[in-house]
């Protein structure tokens, strides 16, 4: 078993983007967060998204995740300069 399945299976764990990501809904820039909390799909084989936000430690509480399950996502922006 990979170190990734280790970590993350049947476990809810959030990722972190870095800095809040924007986007465009409806016209409106609007603020998405840079917390993502990832929960195991009902298949037991997939994670899928079920709350963003911009408070990680208010996710934390929320969900139970333990600081070593707050992971750090590597952006294609963050390997450029």
């Amino acid at each position: 078993m990979d170190e990734w399945t280790k970590l993350t299976k049947e476990r809810i764990f959030i990722s972190d983007l870095g800095e809040n990501r924007m986007a465009e809904i409806g016209g409106t820039v609007t603020v998405l967060g840079r917390y993502a909390v990832w929960a195991p799909a009902p298949d037991g084989h997939h994670h899928r998204v079920v709350e963003v936000g911009g408070n990680c430690a208010e996710l934390m509480e929320k969900y139970g995740v333990p600081q070593e399950r707050v992971l750090r996502l590597l952006t294609a922006e963050a390997c450029h300069g």
